[in-house]
C-alpha cells in the first residue's frame, strides 16, 4: 500500500505498542514463535492491500458498563494499527478542529477540561450563560458505511481506500450478531439484575457502525463528524465549543442562539450523517443549574467556577482500585500498581483530591496492611 510499510515500523508498532498491551499472552507467545515470518506476511499485505480479516473474538466486558468487544488476532491487530497510524493519522489529521479532543496525540481529558474551565471564564462576564449538552444516540453502532466511505474518498489513494473499506465493511459478516446475541443471552442468565442494560446493547445493521475494539475505529469515530465541528464553529458562530467523540458540549450566552444551534445540528446529524439524537442525554441548561462532562460537574455561583467529580466517578476509582489489588496481591514488587493508583489521584485534579485520597487510603493501603 504504502512505500513507507518497512519492518521497523511494524516491529515498533508491535513491540511497543500490541506486545505490552495483549492481555493473552498465549497468543503473543505464538505469534513470536514465527515472529520474523508473520511480520514478513504482515508487510507483504500492507503492500499488496490484499487484505481479508480473520474472524474477531468477540467478548462482553461489564466495567464501568456492559459493551461488546470486537477483538482481532495478532496480525490483523498489528494491520490495523498500522492503518490507524500512518494512513489515517498522517493523512487525516489535517481536516480535524482543535475542539475534536479524544483519542488524539496531546489531547484527552485533561486537554478538554482544561478547555472547557477556558471557556467558563471567558464567558463569566456574563450576568448568566447557557450551555447545550449533547449525545448522540448508540454513535459507534449507527455511524453509516457509505457516509464514512465518501468522506475518505477524495482523501486516500485507491489501495489506501480500498483497504478501509474491508476494515469498515467488517461489521456486516453474519457471524458477527448471532455472536453478540448468544452473549448477551448468557450475560442476562448469568446477571438477571442487568437483564435491562444488556438488552439494550445493540446488534450491527447492514452497512452500519464500526467494529469496538479497533484503532481505526476510534479515529474513523472523530473524523466522521468533522464537518459538522466546522460548521458549528464557523457557520453557527459557536466558538466555545468541545467534542469528545459523541459527548458535545457547546457554550453561549444566548439561549435561543443555542436552541436554533441545537435544531440545525440535528437537521444535519439525521439527513447527512444518519444519526439520532439521545434525548434523555441532550438539553440546554444554564451555568448556575450546571453540566456534566468528562467525569465532572461545572457550574458557576457567585461567580465561581465549581468543579466536582460525578458521583459515579467515585465507584469507578473504587472499583478500579480493588481490581488493581486483587490483580497484584501476590507480587512482590508494588510498584506498577502504587504508580496506577496514585494516577487516578492526579486524573482527579480538578475535583475533590481529599475525597479520592480517602478512598485510595481506604481501598488500598489499608487492604496492604491488613493482609501484611
Amino acid at each position: 500500500m504504502k512505500e513507507n510499510a518497512t519492518l521497523n515500523n511494524i516491529l515498533n508498532l508491535y513491540e511497543k505498542e500490541i506486545a505490552k498491551n495483549v492481555k493473552n499472552k498465549n497468543r503473543i507467545y505464538y505469534f513470536e514463535k514465527n515472529k520474523m515470518q508473520n511480520i514478513a506476511e504482515i508487510i507483504k499485505i500492507i503492500k499488496s492491500s490484499n487484505y481479508k480479516i480473520e474472524k474477531y473474538n468477540i467478548f462482553m466486558i461489564s466495567e464501568p458498563k456492559h459493551r461488546i468487544i470486537m477483538a482481532l488476532n495478532i496480525k490483523d491487530k498489528i494491520i490495523n494499527h498500522y492503518i490507524a497510524k500512518y494512513v489515517l493519522e498522517e493523512k487525516l489529521t489535517k481536516y480535524l478542529d482543535d475542539r475534536n479532543i479524544a483519542t488524539r496525540k496531546n489531547m484527552g481529558t485533561d486537554y478538554g477540561i482544561k478547555m472547557i474551565k477556558k471557556f467558563i471564564e471567558k464567558n463569566k462576564k456574563y450576568s448568566n450563560f447557557y450551555v447545550l449538552k449533547m449525545d448522540i444516540s448508540k454513535y459507534f453502532y449507527t455511524i453509516d458505511h457509505d457516509v464514512l466511505l465518501n468522506l475518505l474518498k477524495d482523501k486516500l489513494n485507491k489501495d489506501e481506500y480500498n483497504f478501509l473499506q474491508i476494515i469498515i465493511d467488517s461489521t456486516n459478516y453474519d457471524y458477527i450478531n448471532k455472536e453478540i446475541n448468544n452473549i448477551k443471552n448468557k450475560f442476562i442468565i448469568k446477571k438477571p439484575k442487568c437483564a435491562q442494560e444488556i438488552e439494550g446493547i445493540p446488534c450491527y445493521e447492514e452497512g452500519k457502525g464500526l467494529p469496538i475494539g479497533n484503532m481505526t475505529s476510534q479515529f474513523l469515530s472523530i473524523f466522521y463528524l468533522y464537518e459538522l465541528d466546522h460548521y458549528i464553529v464557523n457557520n453557527l458562530h459557536i466558538k466555545y465549543y468541545i467534542r469528545y467523540m459523541d459527548d458535545f458540549v457547546l457554550i453561549h450566552h444566548d439561549k435561543n442562539v443555542l436552541k436554533q444551534a441545537l435544531k440545525e445540528i440535528e437537521n444535519i446529524l439525521d439527513n447527512v450523517y444518519k444519526l439520532k439524537l439521545n434525548n434523555k442525554k441532550t438539553k440546554i441548561v444554564s451555568i448556575k443549574e450546571g453540566f456534566s462532562f468528562l467525569g465532572y460537574t461545572y457550574k458557576v455561583i457567585n461567580n465561581k467556577t465549581i468543579i466536582k467529580i460525578k458521583k459515579e466517578s467515585y465507584e469507578n476509582i473504587k472499583r478500579k482500585i480493588k481490581e488493581i489489588h486483587n490483580r497484584y496481591k501476590y507480587h512482590r514488587n508494588i510498584s506498577k500498581p502504587f504508580m496506577t493508583i496514585m494516577s487516578y489521584w492526579y486524573n482527579r485534579k480538578y475535583g475533590s483530591q481529599l475525597r479520592v485520597r480517602r478512598i485510595i487510603n481506604r481501598c488500598w493501603f489499608k487492604k496492604l496492611e491488613y493482609e501484611k
